[in-house]
């Protein structure tokens, strides 16, 4: 997760995007482990779901087949709400 982006951040994103795909019901946030490392977080919601990595500065959102439906970037959203 990129240092500057709160929890608050990503939560208004997540909610606003999976808004936009049609879910409108509850998160639930899984984290993601690897060789018992934390590697991200994914995020699911009505059949969709959301993938922050530890690291990157953008939240994937899929459908139930794995397909990318949109990216958001966590730098160009702060930008847009600081302005």
């Amino acid at each position: 997760m990129d240092a500057g982006a709160t929890p608050d951040l990503i939560h208004q994103i997540l909610l606003e995007t999976f808004a936009e795909l049609g879910a409108t019901g509850s998160i639930v946030r899984s984290l993601l482990l690897h060789d018992r490392q934390f590697v991200g977080q994914k995020f699911r919601c009505e059949g969709f779901q959301a993938v922050l990595l530890a690291g990157k500065n953008e939240i994937e959102f899929h459908d139930q087949a794995g397909v990318l439906l949109k990216t958001v970037s966590l730098e160009e959203t702060e930008k847009k709400i600081a302005a």
